[in-house]
């Protein structure tokens, strides 16, 4: 099971709504590839449009904006407008990165993790962790661990 751990896993761009697949196809044509998953909603309160090969990421707030997912999409929203939501560098350990954080003096988000789901696509991520660790320079300084069966 592949996992990219001590380097850059993937970006992740936060995005409205109504804009969200116009920003899919445009990195679709532009770097000629296909987002391998898009799930989420209105239920997950965050539309999730991925790509383990391109390393991309594009996300949208969905449904109830009480949600705790549509809450934090909505927040970023509401304070930055649209664009970089999170470099995600890939770690080994998400709970052990978090304590090492804390131990610095940062103050980590709670686990965020895909949604449940029995699209194809899930079958293909074995785990999917991740932690915002600090909002740094332009977007969210996050850690990941991502196990997928990409080669």
């Amino acid at each position: 099971m592949p996992q990219i751990t001590d380097r850059l896993d993937h970006v992740a761009w936060m995005c409205l709504p109504e804009n969200h697949d116009a920003y899919v196809d445009k990195l679709e044509k532009l770097f000629k590839f296909k987002f391998e998953a898009d799930d989420g909603g209105p239920d997950f309160g965050l539309r999730i449009t991925w790509s383990w090969t391109a390393g991309l990421e594009v996300l949208s707030p969905a449904g109830d904006r009480d949600l705790p997912h549509a809450k934090m999409a909505w927040d970023f929203l509401d304070k930055r407008g649209e664009g970089l939501f999170a470099v995600v560098f890939g770690v080994k350990d998400v709970e052990g990165t978090i304590e090492h954080a804390r131990s610095l003096g940062y103050e980590p988000s709670g686990l965020l993790a895909l949604p449940e789901t029995d699209k194809p696509w899930r079958k293909r991520v074995q785990d999917c962790t991740e932690s915002v660790i600090e909002h740094w320079l332009d977007g969210n300084l996050a850690i990941g661990s991502i196990i997928t069966d990409e080669q």
